[in-house]
């Protein structure tokens, strides 16, 4: 902690200790410089967090990590600076293209170790030697004991990476998204809007990728502890998604979409989503020519008729039935005067 302090003062960021896990960090921006002492731990049932001890030495402190190929370190200081630290061969592991986790009980202490382990082996292009293999395909049985709270934390993790496409692949491959939920498939759509979409996204927008798609979504996201707007830009991915119909009265309903929820859509289907999409923007972009003060001066009653009408004359100039606010006087002055009922609508002005 007074290593983060200092670092933090130096380059202007907010330092945070976490003395539970011997842990801090430092955040600026966007940037975040993780530190840690030398540990030891051990975890007293599946799924728990770790209790953490101090450790003397790096030797101490790397049987603890998951994979041998992040199980290296390089001294910085002291008599030993520059020095490669690989006691479980993981540089030999790194050259072959082998991903080796460092005992059999890895993924059952801690299942989320198989999301790092997608992730290290689609940026590295590693693939699991096959005792590792083994206890993979094992492995997911072990994730109903993890929280939502921090399954949700390495699903955003996820999305931070390059590779996002094959980081998915791999999760599905080893049962990964199956184990958060029985329900959770990879859609032929959602891999679609992956493959050729190099990361990173916006959690937002792969959360909605990877469930709009999919009826069992509300599952889900409540199983993976999704925040506000992971769930809304599903359910806005998913809304646009149901939608073919160009009419306001449907794009009314669909003018709070979030950003996230219009992306995951395009890229889920573009064809459809494309002409829905621009019709949704131009009809956000049209306002009606005349305001309320302008209506109450031609002999529109205050009360629910001025939005009734703001929303008609809004609707005509949309179809291109009206142009200008002459046509629009007029076209209000007609239906005052043969007495047609203006409606109060459900609308966005």
């Amino acid at each position: 902690s007074v290593l983060a302090a200092s670092v933090a003062r130096q380059a202007g960021g907010i330092a945070t200790d976490e003395s539970r896990f011997l842990t801090a960090y430092v955040q600026r921006g966007d940037h975040r410089l993780d530190l840690a002492s030398f540990r030891t731990e051990r975890y007293l049932r599946p799924g728990a967090l770790p209790v953490v001890s101090a450790a003397a030495t790096i030797e101490d402190d790397l049987p603890r990590r998951d994979f041998s190929v992040n199980a290296v370190a390089v001294a910085a200081s002291g008599g030993r600076r520059g020095e490669v630290i690989d006691p479980f061969r993981g540089m030999e592991d790194l050259a072959a293209r082998r991903l080796r986790a460092l005992h059999p009980r890895s993924f059952v202490e801690d299942a989320t170790r198989l999301w790092r382990g997608a992730r290290i082996a689609a940026t590295l292009q590693l693939r699991a030697e096959p005792r590792t293999a083994q206890w993979i395909e094992d492995g997911p049985r072990w994730i109903s004991a993890i929280s939502g709270r921090r399954l949700r934390a390495e699903l955003i993790r996820t999305a931070a990476q390059r590779r996002v496409y094959a980081i998915v692949r791999l999760l599905r491959a080893w049962g990964v998204l199956r184990g958060v939920h029985p329900s959770w498939q990879l859609p032929a759509a959602s891999e679609a809007a992956l493959r050729h979409r190099p990361g990173p996204h916006p959690p937002e927008t792969l959360i909605a990728t990877l469930l709009a798609p999919l009826p069992e979504r509300e599952a889900i996201l409540s199983r993976l502890a999704s925040s506000r707007a992971e769930s809304q830009a599903v359910r806005d991915a998913a809304d646009l998604l149901g939608t073919a119909d160009e009419a306001p009265e449907t794009l009314t309903t669909l003018t709070r979409a979030s950003k996230a929820g219009r992306t995951a859509a395009r890229w889920l289907d573009a064809k459809r989503q494309q002409p829905l999409q621009l019709a949704l923007r131009r009809w956000e972009r049209t306002r009606s020519p005349l305001n309320a003060e302008q209506l109450i001066r031609i002999g529109v009653a205050p009360g629910p008729a001025i939005g009734s009408t703001l929303y008609r004359l809004r609707r005509a100039r949309y179809l291109g039935t009206l142009s200008s606010a002459a046509e629009a006087r007029a076209a209000v002055r007609a239906w005052l005067a043969t007495n047609t009922p203006i409606e109060r609508q459900d609308c966005a002005t």
